[in-house]
């Protein structure tokens, strides 16, 4: 598992608009480091398991309330989560939330 597999499966991980998180240009960064307290790390012919560090742009959706934009945003976190965490080499996933690049309607 590398930083540009980990790119690549984000691509499966959609905005509320439709495109992927990718070529939507949300993905700031994604990269991956060994998580040590991953159960089995400390034994030698386990496989390595890791933490995925995404950052990305938070998604603005118009609304009166402001509501929406929390609401897309905690979904669309939900959906990166359950798509790397189903994989045997993911052990958590670790999200920083940028500003907003443009509102989407």
């Amino acid at each position: 598992m590398t930083d540009a597999d980990l790119l690549h499966l984000l691509q499966d991980c959609y905005t509320p608009a439709g495109p992927n998180i990718v070529a939507a240009g949300l993905v700031r960064s994604a990269r991956l480091t060994p998580d040590p307290d991953a159960p089995g790390a400390c034994i030698p012919d386990l496989p390595k398991r890791f933490i995925a560090h995404i950052t990305l742009h938070a998604i603005e959706v118009a609304s009166p309330s402001g509501d929406a934009s929390d609401s897309a945003n905690a979904q669309l976190s939900a959906r990166i989560e359950n798509r790397l965490l189903g994989l045997p080499s993911i052990s958590r996933v670790e999200f920083t939330l940028l500003p907003a690049l443009f509102p989407i309607l």
